[in-house]
């Protein structure tokens, strides 16, 4: 090596012009393999913490057996912004998804008069199955109060609207209303924008005015009612359970009893009900905020928890317990129960929410205790050729977790579903009992972005990139040059 070097300094770079020819021989390789790389169309490497501009896995679940034509419009952007390259991986993951980038909309009059777009247009358009869907720029970000930042969410809009336009069918989730309860369309606004994003249709159901639970209901939301159910309601939601419906209950302690017969009958028929009161954690290490109120609960390894049991988990803040019959008395119900969430034996059960005691006061009840529990209900028909139908009822003590109120930590404000994977938990149990399970899943981080450059200055970028490194190699030689001649 050290002979080739003298070499080169004695034969070549005492050469002007073979230096000359060598440098613009490097830099020609250098373009050469840019261009190369460009031609293979290779994967980008994505280095970002959260992998922002790679396809998730939840997306790639959801489009790999999709058998119908896909086409994807990219108008008024160029190809290799990082929408472009989303597109590409995915078409990779599914050839019925192709796309088209179309930087300028008059080469393509054809489009531009079918949608009736301007010259400067930017939209993502999706069709399949003789139907289209227009995402406008603006709905590929949305804004974070908390932080007062920019997040990307180009991948759950494009995923959104292919699902959207290529699904069957679309589950179908009521929330029940008129006693109190949460609502979707005030304290829980985030659980129902996430829920509409996995592609559910969501509506309020008021059974005074319904005849019915509607025949397309997949599943019934109940959260947190303050007032009873009428005999009338109570009969609606029966004849619900016995038909096989699906239930989510999702409960909040309230510190005072509540006098609901007819909603405890409903929960009767699964052997089951809520504790009113709070469970406190004495183990360190499954707490967080240094909160015994904040809980980190054993989670069971089922189809919509497999991935967040070993991520993580989950964390509840002011949650209450269930309590289920004896296991006879189960039996008798035809119930069988899948406890999905729960505590070890040293957890406290506080009735007197005033004592704000964190260590164990007289009336505290000490043990292990069920936070959530799937319980599935076996109907047996009056038709014995009739196979016989499942109810299920999914009961989480714990509603917060999923409500609009913001909590602060530290300097940083956030809300329940933001912490460890509640949001996940909630939407993988969701799915499953809607019978998605394409859509269980970690979900993608998407993330703060907290500048995008235009195109004039991706251009500029790119100038400088390829320019500048030439113009101080050009410098360096008329340097050498002149220095030479001297």
């Amino acid at each position: 090596m050290k002979n080739i070097i003298e070499t080169l300094k004695k034969k070549w770079l005492r050469d002007t012009t073979k230096t000359i020819i060598l440098v613009l021989i490097l830099f020609v390789v250098f373009i050469g393999i840019n261009i190369l790389i460009q031609k293979l169309d290779l994967i980008d490497i994505d280095v970002t913490k959260n992998n922002l501009y790679t396809i998730s896995d939840s997306s790639i679940n959801q489009i790999k057996n999709i058998e119908d034509d896909v086409k994807i419009y990219l108008i008024g952007f160029d190809e290799n912004t990082s929408l472009g390259d989303l597109l590409k991986q995915y078409n990779r993951e599914n050839g019925k998804i192709s796309y088209e980038v179309i930087e300028k909309i008059q080469d393509r009059v054809d489009i531009k008069n079918k949608y009736g777009l301007a010259d400067e247009t930017q939209v993502i358009i999706v069709e399949a199955k003789n139907q289209n869907k227009i995402i406008l720029v603006d709905e590929l970000y949305t804004y974070d109060y908390t932080t007062y930042s920019e997040i990307d969410i180009s991948e759950e809009k494009i995923t959104n609207a292919i699902v959207n336009l290529t699904i069957a069918n679309k589950p179908k989730i009521y929330f029940l209303t008129g006693h109190g309860e949460y609502g979707i369309n005030t304290e829980m606004t985030m659980l129902k924008a996430y829920i509409e994003n996995e592609v559910n249709d969501i509506e309020n159901l008021d059974l005074l005015i319904k005849e019915n639970i509607p025949e397309d209901a997949d599943l019934l939301v109940i959260a947190s009612p303050q007032k009873d159910i009428l005999e009338s309601e109570l009969e609606k939601i029966t004849k619900y359970i016995n038909n096989g419906g699906k239930i989510l209950w999702l409960n909040d302690p309230v510190g005072t009893e509540l006098n609901l017969p007819n909603l405890q009958k409903i929960l009767d028929l699964f052997g089951a009900k809520f504790d009113d009161g709070i469970v406190l954690e004495q183990d360190a290490n499954k707490m967080a905020l240094s909160a015994p109120n904040c809980i980190i609960p054993n989670i069971s390894y089922t189809t919509a928890t497999k991935d967040i049991a070993t991520d993580g988990g989950i964390l509840l803040i002011n949650s209450s317990k269930i309590t289920l019959a004896d296991d006879e008395t189960l039996e008798n119900l035809n119930i069988e129960a899948d406890n999905i969430l729960t505590t070890d034996e040293t957890t406290l059960f506080r009735k007197e929410l005033s004592n704000g005691s964190t260590s164990k006061i007289g009336t505290d009840e000490e043990g292990s205790f069920i936070l959530g529990t799937k319980l599935t209900k076996t109907i047996n028909t009056e038709n014995e050729e009739e196979n016989p139908k499942e109810a299920v009822m999914y009961l989480l003590a714990n509603n917060l977790l999923v409500v609009d109120y913001p909590i602060t930590v530290g300097s940083s404000t956030l809300y329940p579903m933001q912490f460890y994977n509640n949001k996940d938990y909630i939407l993988n149990t969701i799915a499953e009992l809607t019978e998605r399970e394409d859509t269980i899943s970690i979900r993608k981080d998407t993330g703060i972005i907290t500048y995008t450059a235009t195109e004039a200055q991706d251009r500029m970028i790119k100038i400088a990139i390829t320019a500048f490194p030439a113009i101080i190699i050009i410098i360096g030689i008329i340097v050498w040059f002149i220095r030479r001649r001297k």
